[in-house]
């Protein structure tokens, strides 16, 4: 016992597998002997070779009288991860049991180690440990530090802050040397290292601080020195500030920096050619992974890809600390589209920023990390990832061709965070800056149909395709399919269902099996009441892309449509497990509750989605709807009052809300809100006009009626069902002057089918879009 014993302990463990342990333990039976020869009784023996018994209640007596004479006590243990073999059942018997005695109540204990106290130990205290990471130093704590170590001059206080980014260990260092950083970085280093490491192996654990993970490659990549990367690995992962032995190995932060520091001050040369051998080897692991594509540019699929984002963002990074001036823009010419990509893509991009601007002391490259970071700290959704896409766009640093993409990307992110004046000034911009470009035009297009400006849309859609015919002899199959997908798309919101499904289904033609397109296609389907085909496209379409948040909840709309409402609710399940919006699914379960005529369970429901998200307007418009057919008709104008309070312009809640009025007889009332719905649209859509149309000639007013019509066929001419209701109300207009008949009642299903059941005006559509 007492030879495995030996082996833990710091320098003698290293001998302890070469000696003989039958010689050891007759030596230790001689020592022993003469030990009790020596000592005047066995105590005095025992005090030696085991003193913790005799000593420990000593020691606990006296920590209790001081115990007595202060608040509180404290004992530190630093580096624990080496003393815990000796000291973890020691302090726990101390602490938690009476065996030496009873231990001051105002006692505190700080462990400062690599690793937690052994769970099988401490286990079953554990009430008694607050776990707590060792944080950096802000600059006012780094400050009060340098104040107590007299150090005023100002340049020096802020090579100490510059230099250390907080650590702990790198700010006593560097204030011990102020005004001397490679002094301070090699005694930090040596404190890591050890002063009598051999010179091979501090070499190799300096060159290897260079990479922010390891593995063999890496290594060998980082060295470049003859030998057995396997070898060299292993011996680093014993390190004891490496962590992440089995997945992806890192030096800790507090040991990297000081390593790096020094590494860049004292040996500028190795240290660039290195970062640059490290960045070829992801380039080419790219390349791998990529199928030949070249790492330079933001694939726009490496987000689905962990192992391809990981090889070109830390390409990115190796490339950033060789050569900051040429890097920097590159990396920042990635940013718009890792913005578009989403929030993870988005952070990644800004922290492989900010840690290079940390590592490689170049100012530019520290100040747009901070930056860029401090945006998506705020705010990582759509409006946050606008904002840092504003950054790119507004600051100088990037070229013309990235500006213009980082516009793109604002542009697309106002409209995805539904601020679209704001994205179509973008698209004014980015046509002062590339007059004819074809892209321009389309998301332009997309915007105007957002806002519900469907002839706005197809006009420039059409001056998109023009565009990209003058730009382009034959255009590219991915172009045409993104403008058919577009068209058949806005078809789809102007209730051109049928029509939608040609177009959509030609786009597919020139991109099989694109996930969103079959998306779309399904919903033209589940409008024109055909589930069956609509989930034929969405399994398609989740077969492509299994987390499709989107596809899962159309498709639960499908299956619940057919009748299956298990299938319906596995849909939701899934697309709950991917956590991207919760309070939408749950609207989504609340939708199947009120479908099903279960109008008191959806009421519940849709009030748990509005509790998860208090900002789900469409939650209260199903609820609304809810309450209504319970006959609660006070709670669903409440509901209705609520969202539009939220959003003026939601026309939906706004046109509901008429119904209810006509449905009461309450006339002003009902005409009131559709001149609020013409207002809140300024006059731009067709809807609130045929609807006020509808109303008006149902009380008698014909001729201002044909004139709400007029006004709806000269907003949206090519709208089949705009035309055939004018159509008919101005036949029985004509029919009813020369006295034939009077006009159409009310209620006729050609009147009202129109207003009540359109799934792409009403609250029959998806909770939130997709």
């Amino acid at each position: 016992a007492g030879l495995v014993g030996a082996g833990m302990l710091p320098v003698v463990g290293a001998f302890a597998p070469v000696v003989d342990g039958e010689r050891l333990a007759r030596g230790a039976d001689r020592f022993a002997a003469s030990l009790s020869a020596r000592f005047r009784d066995q105590d005095d023996v025992r005090l030696v070779l085991d003193p913790l018994p005799a000593l420990s209640p000593v020691f606990l007596a006296e920590l209790g009288r001081v115990a007595e004479e202060v608040p509180w006590t404290a004992l530190f243990f630093d580096t624990y991860e080496n003393t815990a073999p000796f000291l973890d059942a020691w302090l726990r018997d101390l602490t938690t049991t009476d065996r030496y005695g009873e231990a001051p109540g105002n006692l505190v204990l700080t462990l400062a180690g690599r690793n937690r106290p052994d769970p099988v130990l401490w286990g079953d205290h554990p009430d008694l440990a607050a776990h707590l990471a060792l944080e950096p130093l802000t600059e006012n704590e780094t400050g009060r530090l340098l104040d107590a170590r007299g150090i005023r001059d100002e340049d020096a206080r802020r090579a100490v802050w510059e230099g250390s980014a907080g650590l702990p260990v790198l700010v006593t260092t560097l204030a011990d040397h102020p005004g001397d950083t490679v002094l301070a970085g090699a005694t930090a280093v040596d404190r890591f290292l050890g002063r009598d490491a051999p010179p091979e192996q501090r070499e190799a654990a300096l060159a290897c601080a260079l990479p922010r993970t390891l593995d063999e490659d890496v290594c060998a990549a980082a060295t470049e020195e003859p030998g057995d990367p396997a070898a060299l690995f292993a011996h680093l992962t014993a390190l004891p500030f490496v962590s992440g032995r089995e997945g992806a190995p890192r030096y800790h932060d507090v040991v990297r920096a000081p390593m790096l520091h020094l590494r860049r001050t004292t040996a500028p040369a190795r240290w660039r050619a290195a970062h640059l051998r490290l960045a070829a080897l992801h380039e080419r692991r790219y390349e791998e992974l990529a199928g030949g594509a070249p790492a330079g540019g933001a694939g726009g699929r490496d987000e689905a890809d962990p192992a391809r984002l990981h090889a070109r963002l830390e390409a990115a990074y190796h490339r950033l600390c060789a050569h900051p001036a040429t890097a920097l823009p590159e990396l920042l010419a990635e940013g718009a589209t890792a913005a578009r990509l989403g929030a993870a893509p988005a952070r990644r991009w800004a922290r492989t920023l900010a840690d290079a601007g940390r590592d490689n002391g170049d100012a530019a490259t520290r100040g747009w990390g901070a930056d860029c970071l401090a945006v998506l700290d705020e705010d990582d959704g759509p409006k946050g990832r606008a904002r840092l896409a504003g950054l790119l766009v507004d600051r100088p640093g990037l070229g013309e061709q990235a500006r213009a993409e980082a516009l793109h990307a604002r542009a697309a992110l106002h409209r995805e965070a539904g601020a679209l004046a704001k994205a179509l000034a973008d698209y004014d911009r980015l046509d002062a800056l590339r007059p004819g470009d074809w892209r321009t035009a389309m998301e332009r297009a997309v915007a105007h149909r957002q806002t519900g400006a469907y002839a706005a849309a197809l006009a420039h859609l059409d001056e998109a395709e023009a565009r990209l015919a003058a730009a382009e002899a034959e255009p590219d199959t991915p172009s045409l399919a993104r403008l058919t997908r577009e068209r058949g798309e806005t078809r789809r919101h102007l209730g051109q269902f049928e029509e939608a499904v040609t177009l959509l289904g030609q786009a597919l033609d020139l991109a099989p099996g694109d996930p969103g397109t079959l998306v779309s296609r399904a919903s033209a389907h589940l409008s024109l009441g055909r589930p069956e085909p609509a989930v034929a496209d969405l399994d398609q379409a989740l077969g492509a892309r299994p987390g499709h948040f989107w596809a899962l909840l159309k498709r639960a709309r499908a299956h619940d449509s057919l009748g299956d409402r298990e299938a319906a609710l596995a849909d939701l399940a899934r697309a709950a497990e991917l956590a991207q919006d919760p309070a939408v699914v749950i609207g989504e379960r609340a939708e199947i509750h009120r479908r099903a005529g279960e109008y008191t369970a959806a009421v519940a429901a849709f009030g748990d989605a509005i509790a998860a998200d208090p900002g789900y307007l469409w939650a209260y418009g199903g609820r609304a709807m809810a309450h209504h057919a319970l006959g609660d008709t006070e709670a669903a104008v409440a509901d209705l009052r609520h969202a539009l309070s939220g959003k003026p312009d939601y026309l939906w809640a706004r046109l509901r809300l008429a119904e209810i009025h006509h449905e009461q007889g309450a006339c002003e009332a009902e005409f009131a809100e559709y001149d609020e719905a013409v207002a809140a649209t300024g006059g731009r859509l067709a809807r609130p006009y045929v609807l006020r149309a509808q109303a008006r000639a149902a009380h008698g007013e014909s001729e201002r009626a044909l004139q709400d019509f007029d006004r709806a066929l000269r907003i949206e001419p090519d709208d089949e069902r705009v035309r055939e209701l004018a159509e008919e109300w101005a036949r029985a207009y004509v029919a009813a002057s020369e006295g034939e008949q009077t006009a159409p009642a009310p209620e006729t299903p050609d009147a009202t089918s129109w207003r009540r059941s359109d799934s792409s005006w009403g609250h029959g559509g998806t909770s939130a879009g997709w």
